[in-house]
């Protein structure tokens, strides 16, 4: 398999416009070997025309689902993990998106010109990192080389696709640096029945504010603009130093899932590495990271009906409300971590202990409710506008110690970690007054094993517990209202706690001749987590609300994945995997004694259901081509919390690359053959932006339907 894995890389590697190598890490422990050792997995290269990373890792492993937000900024759900609950770094360094709703998810704030590779861990097996519940992803960027070489490639593709791409990188053996700069916008996408996504929006508007006006129904789904830099110092014979930055710079992105869409969403990143090696018999090498992150993300109503005359009934009399301009909603958030790590080799025993640290700020307090003019029984009047609070400046401030070892003895490679947390997370009560600070102390840590039968087979096993505390929105998100008699009606889940995932992992893993198979299963135990469930509806002094806050459930995941390769000669192969993972909510009656709505189902909600691919690819040097069949069964949901049901579906995706030898290649691709319609896992409770909207149909958008793209590069 060794030799299929190295033919695979190198030819698609020659081939690929933009190559992704994605690395699977599961569970087996390393044993102190090279970090080459640690990926389980065949390395996939994929080429795609899109920049979305969500899309990337759910075409390529079976165990990722995208949530579908828009064209582009989808989320990603591991194992039925999501959200805070897996963390996504960039170079094992934090971007958080600043929007409440995750219209600006980590995964979307890099773009796929810059990726090197892409690092998927499951499990609660990562001890250098705050907050790692379900796995982590780490996108790994790329380093300048030495010499001078250069890279320029455009994409077109159907819905008015267009990508420019351009990388300039050079150096000696004392300094390598790399700048590069891509442009991307894409009109709307369209589904298998021809729709747009404003199309698609205006099957389920609730109400005329929440359709696009008659001037942006034909507007572009985004823009953007992406920039990076890396500079790579050698100081001395035991001295390394690695500055790098990225920006992300989109504007207009259509979101027709929620009532507003995102006007500017801007990214800055900068970070510094300095490594010593080979300092004393007691540090082998010494790494100190620091680095700063910043979302800006602005909100508005400009391409909806703002100014449609809205009705509601206050004291027994009915208003008419037309807004004098539209809304306009910045939510901004930092993160700047830093960490120092020594590694060591103490009897053969590899050991690393580190000290890391961060402060992530959550700052929701600028959102201006814009003023309105409201028709009353005795004329009508103009209130001045006034300011809300969405999130009440939040910080979350992590310290951390921790340690991790691995060793090999004979056929066993053994590893494991552990990591302490100290964290405190602090809000503004001048903004809400009735806030409450928190404070978290715990443990994780884990134990692997991996048992080499023979060279071609071997068994692992895993148990780990890791933690993560609530985040700004969880506890703070606003969900009280004052009803028609004017008394508050509010449903406090500031008391939330951290919720402790406890987990075992285990698998085989076999190789004989040119095929490969591996499985893993796993069961996750889930402890006080943090879920959003539905609750009353009330009719209040602004209309008709729905609450919908956060408590902590007991709950539980399972699952497997199944991934299986065979080299049918030196060109041609089949790669095939599968995952299934089902959620339940080990006591329902936790959460029906908090909800006023019944609460009956133990289905836990955004769990994707099974999920299947095979390929067939032709790989000479020269030439690669795939076919590549992807599919999933319905969806299981959770009825009583507002998720709506997904059928399954089956696509068809051919690519195909030539490599010119000149320096030229070109790639071009037809994604979803037929023309289905279908849709992936994006059903599910919390897609209010507005406190109170209705969570009652939340829309399942529709994935693109039958597309084209093509890609020419030229290197040097």
């Amino acid at each position: 398999m060794k030799k299929f894995t190295l033919l695979s890389l190198a030819a698609t590697l020659a081939l690929a416009t933009e190559p992704v190598t994605i690395q699977k890490i599961t569970v087996e422990a390393d044993g102190g070997k090279s970090d080459a050792k640690n990926v389980s997995a065949d390395e996939m290269v994929k080429f795609s025309r899109q920049s979305d990373l969500g899309e990337m890792l759910s075409g390529a492993l079976p165990e990722i689902t995208h949530v579908r937000n828009s064209g582009v900024g989808n989320d990603i759900i591991l194992r039925g993990f999501r959200k805070d609950n897996i963390n996504v770094t960039i170079d094992d360094a934090k971007v958080c998106g600043a929007c409440p709703n995750r219209m600006d998810p980590p995964a979307m704030h890099v773009s796929s010109s810059q990726i090197a590779a892409v690092e998927v861990q499951e499990g609660p097996f990562d001890v250098t990192q705050f907050g790692s519940l379900g796995g982590k992803i780490n996108v790994v960027t790329k380093d300048p080389e030495k010499g001078l070489h250069g890279e320029v490639s455009a994409t077109l593709g159907s819905f008015d696709y267009r990508k420019l791409s351009t990388t300039l990188e050079g150096g000696n053996d004392t300094v390598q640096a790399l700048v590069g700069f891509s442009r991307e916008t894409s009109g709307q996408y369209k589904d298998g029945e021809g729709r747009t996504l404003v199309e698609q929006t205006e099957l389920l508007a609730k109400s005329p504010a929440q359709e696009y006006d008659a001037a942006y129904r034909d507007a572009n789904a985004y823009d953007r603009n992406n920039f990076w830099a890396k500079v790579v110092g050698k100081i001395g014979d035991n001295q390394k130093l690695t500055l790098s930055y990225f920006g992300d710079r989109a504007d207009d992105i259509l979101y027709p899932r929620y009532p507003m869409d995102a006007q500017v969403d801007d990214t800055d990143m900068l970070k510094a590495t300095y490594q010593l090696f080979n300092l004393s018999d007691y540090s082998d090498e010494l790494k100190v990271e620091a680095y700063h992150s910043k979302v800006k993300h602005v909100m508005g109503t400009n391409f909806r009906n703002w100014d449609m005359p809205m009705m509601f009934t206050s004291g027994g009399t009915t208003y008419t409300t037309t807004m004098a301009t539209p809304t306009v909603a910045p939510v901004e958030a930092t993160m700047q971590g830093a960490s120092i790590e020594n590694t060591l080799n103490v009897n053969n025993v590899k050991v690393s202990v580190g000290l890391d640290g961060s402060i992530r700020n959550w700052n929701g307090t600028k959102t201006m409710d814009v003023a309105s003019l409201v028709t009353t029984p005795g004329g009508t009047m103009n209130p001045p506008a006034v300011t809300s609070v969405l999130l009440p400046d939040v910080d979350t401030k992590n310290i951390a110690l921790y340690a991790k070892a691995s060793k090999s003895i004979e056929k066993y490679d053994l590893s494991g970690g552990v990591r302490y947390d100290d964290t405190t997370i602090d809000a503004d009560q001048t903004l809400m007054a009735t806030v409450k600070d928190k404070e978290y102390n715990n443990i994780s840590a884990n134990l692997m094993a991996k048992y080499n039968y023979t060279p071609m087979t071997n068994v692992f096993i895993g148990i780990g517990q890791s933690v993560r505390v609530p985040d700004a929105k969880e506890l703070y998100w606003p969900t009280s209202a004052k009803d028609t008699t004017g008394a508050t009606i509010s449903i406090p889940h500031d008391n939330l706690n951290e919720t402790i995932n406890r987990e075992i992992d285990m698998g085989a893993e076999h190789t004989a001749g040119n095929f490969h198979i591996k499985g893993t299963a796993f069961y996750s135990d889930l402890k006080d987590f943090i879920y959003q469930y539905k609750n009353q509806t009330v009719t209040t002094t602004s209309g008709v609300q729905t609450l919908s806050p956060w408590a902590n459930i007991d709950a539980r995941i399972i699952g497997f994945d199944l991934q299986a390769d065979y080299l049918l000669n030196t060109e041609w192969r089949v790669e095939s995997g599968m995952a299934y993972q089902k959620g339940t909510k080990k006591d329902v009656a936790q959460l029906d004694a908090l909800a006023t709505l019944p609460q009956t189902d133990k289905d836990l909600a955004e769990i994707p259901p099974l999920k299947g691919r095979v390929a067939l690819v032709f790989d000479d040097a020269i030439n690669y081509a795939m076919a590549e069949w992807i599919g999933a069964r319905f969806q299981t949901i959770d009825s009583d919390n507002g998720e709506k049901e997904v059928a399954g579906y089956a696509i068809l995706n051919l690519k195909y690359g030539h490599d010119f030898k000149n320096g030229f290649s070109l790639m071009a691709g037809i994604n979803n053959f037929f023309n289905r319609t279908y849709a992936v896992n994006n059903s599910y409770i919390g897609n209010e932006l507005i406190t109170g909207a209705s969570l009652t149909d939340p829309l399942v958008l529709n994935e693109p339907g039958r597309n084209f793209y093509t890609t020419v590069s030229y290197k040097f």
